[in-house]
């Protein structure tokens, strides 16, 4: 795996972390609980396939990186722009992490 896909796998992680420690934050907003599902389980297929370091498996970590930024620029840039008005804070760290990516 080269090092883009490791910094994009760690700025990932990152804001899973953000989303599970402000769980009370979107816990009530219905689509983005399924965003967020979605986004865990192609963040963990991810880290999975990782792992693995066969060529043959780049076409299928190209796929799950543009189906994560699909999910992060569809649903999560989105909520995290409307949080900004709620909670300054949570955006602020959100929009760091996904600007450093």
């Amino acid at each position: 795996m080269n090092s883009t896909t490791i910094n994009q796998l760690e700025t990932y992680k990152a804001i899973e972390a953000v989303c599970v420690s402000n769980h009370a934050c979107w816990s009530n907003v219905k689509e983005f609980r399924g965003a967020f599902s979605r986004f865990a389980l192609k963040v963990a297929q991810l880290d999975i396939l990782s792992e693995n370091e066969s060529s043959s498996l780049n076409p299928r970590l190209e796929y799950l990186i543009k189906e994560i930024e699909h999910i992060l620029k569809v649903h999560f840039d989105r909520y995290f722009d409307y949080l900004q008005q709620k909670n300054s804070e949570i955006y602020q760290v959100y929009n760091r992490i996904r600007r450093s990516s």
